[in-house]
């Protein structure tokens, strides 16, 4: 996890990650592959719902009045507008008090830049609905 909105930077930390490991995981064990992949499916995860890019990305966005105004359900709505999905800033189900977790809902058939454009995508809008909210 990062504060601030250097997207671009996380991603490229994500990459540098997974390169390390993917060549870690080969030197290790001899393979030429380190992961499990599908031609249709994309990288084979333990989650189901990750399978493709297993790629979930996420920001946590403090936005008080749009929650009072039309709460979780409503954004989240928005959200899937946009391919994503809103949730509570501890993870699914948690409370929500003044943060939201915004993140992907798409993992099949998209590739990793189509999927952080959607949560940057939706970010932008929905920081766009806080802010023309006026102050009480």
């Amino acid at each position: 996890m990062e504060k601030g909105g250097d997207v671009k930077n996380v991603f490229r930390r994500l990459g540098r990650g997974i390169q390390a490991i993917e060549e870690g995981v080969k030197k290790i064990t001899g393979e030429d592959k380190a992961f499990m992949n599908d031609e249709t499916l994309g990288t084979i995860t333990c989650c189901p719902s990750n399978l493709g890019t297993g790629m979930r990305g996420s920001v946590h966005l403090l936005i008080p009045k749009l929650i009072k105004k039309i709460g979780l359900a409503g954004i989240d709505k928005i959200a899937h507008e946009i391919n994503c999905q809103a949730r509570g800033s501890s993870g699914e189900h948690s409370a929500v008090v003044d943060k939201v977790d915004i993140s992907n809902w798409r993992r099949l058939g998209q590739s990793e830049r189509v999927l952080v454009e959607d949560m940057i995508n939706c970010v932008n809008k929905i920081v766009g609905m806080e802010d023309e909210i006026p102050d009480e």
